[in-house]
């Protein structure tokens, strides 16, 4: 796996954050599996889209994350935004697909995407290992790699 290429940029974000930050979206795609209440994988599924589409520094639970790295006084690790970017706009595929699913109240499909982005989400949050490079690499990277 350490042949592994992700998308690369010259922006830094703090790594720490970033895994917080997923790591409070386990938190709200829990709620939402345990409770079925469709306002957790919706706020998740905004999440993502700020992250992905704006800016991180933008999503309220990016925020949240910074604020508790600063009170812990963790010391910066500086990341790629871009794999960061690219992992953040496949959670949001896998959420906003759950939120649909949800709401045209097709729950057990809805379960099992929102079930396999917080297993995703797990393995990136405490083991740092972003499948959303293994997916560049493998479906994205061969395609522009001689360009």
């Amino acid at each position: 796996m350490k042949n592994i290429v992700c998308p690369i940029s010259t922006e830094k974000i703090d790594s720490n954050v970033s895994r917080l930050t997923v790591f409070l979206n386990v938190i709200l795609i829990a709620l939402f599996l345990v409770t079925l209440n469709p306002i957790f994988i919706i706020v998740v599924t905004l999440d993502y889209f700020i992250r992905a589409a704006l800016k991180a520094k933008y999503s309220p639970l990016w925020l949240v994350a910074s604020m508790g790295i600063g009170i812990l006084d963790l010391k910066r690790k500086p990341i790629g935004l871009a794999q960061k970017v690219f992992a953040s706009r496949l959670g949001f595929f896998c959420a906003f697909s759950s939120t649909v699913l949800v709401l045209l109240d097709y729950n057990i499909a809805s379960i099992s995407v929102a079930g396999l982005l917080m297993i995703l989400s797990i393995i990136d949050s405490v083991f740092s290992f972003c499948i959303g490079c293994v997916v560049y690499n493998y479906l994205i990277y061969p395609f522009y790699k001689d360009k």
